[in-house]
């Protein structure tokens, strides 16, 4: 008993060993943008690449600046309300969530050379909010959070919150303990930061018909993460059960996670033009190289019924590295008449090429999985913008679907996205955006580690069913 309050104690005073399980999601979180961008961009979604004409160009095809043909000034506000619906072991947990944000802010200006008609533009733009609550609670007959540490932690016994706690006992080179299974688990997730960057770009017409485009992004942003977790035996069943004199009663943790990303990447993009009747354009987005460096820490306390005091372990660390995410190839189309202008579009980048860099062993052993794991990821979509006649309003609606970049994964996994947007012009060069965007898709998330077998005690499914709100004004002088 001395030796493990000994341990107890250093672990508290000192750095452990632990390091924060690293998944695939934080290589993914960089990699899929879903930013409202601005808010006539976010009422055609993807099929934007047929239209890009005005400062969102910058993001999707900086080919398309040259054709503003004013001096642009833009600016966005957003808010995002997001409902997820947790399944834990076939409970349901609903929990909302609310964020307001600036969307963009940005200036293209035209400029001439000789007979060559340029721009040249600088925007700043949100990429991605990572706002997002749960929770979800269950009696789990299946597996609980002391047996994961017991079985998947760390095997020494000054670093194993599982044993320093006196829910399990050493047997062998291995832990046991009696709290397999049944005990009430309930937890809170919150997660907020955001993803930004600032892009320069330029466009000339190389000649009537077909105009070349550049920019360069430099990217930063954060993301924090804390896990309020508890489990406890509700109901009693193990109340004749005790370790060292300890009868266990309730396990409460807390695990935080704050990460800070700093990168760079460019944009090169080639737009086609028929007069005002056909536009197709396509782009190529290089990888982008990310820094990042990442504090997390954790605390777990133990009380218990008998008349021990409880007990609690915490550890903390640091760690940096880089990552590369893939190459991203988009194209578009659009077709305009009569007012009404009908465009397409679709971008590809292959998941299997993230990849962690100057990492520690842990990180770089996700380079593997990356591999093994994930595929391909396609988003394609199409949208209609109208001017409505004798009246000073544009209409706007799209959908568009991007695939599940997992080579298997959970039902509703794909991302769904339906806009609705207007536009409304109070004066001749003035406009008002606005648009709806509601995005459902699923995804599954990891509880504690368990055998697999066991995953479905252990995992569970969030569906996520955000809508976007935005406004912003244009105007062009």
């Amino acid at each position: 008993m001395l030796n493990r309050l000994f341990f107890v104690t250093i672990a508290i005073l000192t750095f452990s060993s632990n390091l924060y399980s690293q998944y695939i999601e934080d290589a993914l979180r960089y990699a899929v943008p879903n930013g409202i961008i601005t808010p006539r961009a976010a009422g055609l979604n993807v099929a934007f690449h047929g239209v890009s004409d005005d400062i969102s160009a910058l993001y999707y095809n900086p080919a398309g600046l040259s054709l503003i043909g004013k001096s642009e000034l833009s600016f966005g506000l957003g808010f995002t309300t997001s409902e997820n619906d947790v399944n834990y072991l076939k409970a349901s947990n609903v929990l909302n969530s609310n964020n307001e944000y600036l969307t963009h802010a940005g200036i293209a200006i035209p400029v001439q050379f000789n007979d060559t008609r340029a721009a040249i533009a600088i925007g700043y733009f949100l990429e991605d909010d990572y706002t997002n609550n749960m929770n979800f609670g269950a009696f789990n007959t299946g597996t609980t959070k002391i047996s994961s540490e017991a079985n998947f932690g760390p095997n020494s016994t000054n670093d194993n919150w599982a044993y320093l706690l006196y829910l399990a006992d050493r047997n062998g080179n291995s832990f046991e303990t009696p709290y397999k299974d049944s005990l009430q688990q309930n937890s809170f997730i919150a997660e907020s930061g955001g993803l930004r960057n600032v892009s320069g770009g330029m466009s000339f017409d190389v000649s009537e018909y077909v105009a070349l485009g550049f920019g360069i992004s430099g990217k930063w942003g954060n993301y924090s993460y804390r896990k309020e977790y508890y489990e406890s035996d509700s109901r009693n069943l193990y109340s004749g059960t005790s370790i060292e004199g300890r009868v266990f009663d309730r396990l409460e943790s807390v695990e935080n996670l704050s990460q800070n990303v700093s990168g760079i990447n460019a944009t090169i993009g080639l737009q086609t033009r028929l007069a005002d009747f056909f536009r197709l354009g396509v782009s190529i987005k290089t990888p982008t190289w990310y820094q990042v460096d990442e504090d997390f820490s954790a605390r777990y306390d133990a009380s218990y019924r008998s008349q021990h005091n409880s007990e609690y372990y915490q550890y903390s660390g640091k760690n940096s590295y880089n990552l590369r995410t893939p190459f991203v190839y988009s194209a578009g189309l659009s077709i305009h008449g009569e007012g009404l202008t009908f465009a397409a579009g679709v971008s590809y980048s292959d998941a299997t090429q993230l990849k962690f860099s100057d990492a520690p062993p842990e990180v770089m052993n996700l380079n593997n999985r990356i591999l093994r794991e994930l595929v391909g990821q396609t988003t394609w979509g199409f949208g209609l913008e109208y001017d409505i006649p004798i009246a000073p309003f544009v209409a706007r609606a799209s959908y568009s679907r991007t695939t599940s970049p997992y080579h298997v994964d959970i039902p509703n996994a794909n991302v769904t996205n339906v806009s609705l947007g207007a536009g409304m012009y109070i004066g001749e060069n003035i406009r008002l955006d606005g648009v709806f965007r509601w995005i459902d898709f699923s995804e599954q998330r990891v509880n504690y580690p368990t055998t697999d077998d066991m995953k479905e005690y252990a995992n569970f499914v969030v569906n996520r069913m955000p809508l976007n709100i935005s406004f912003g004004i244009t105007y062009r002088y």
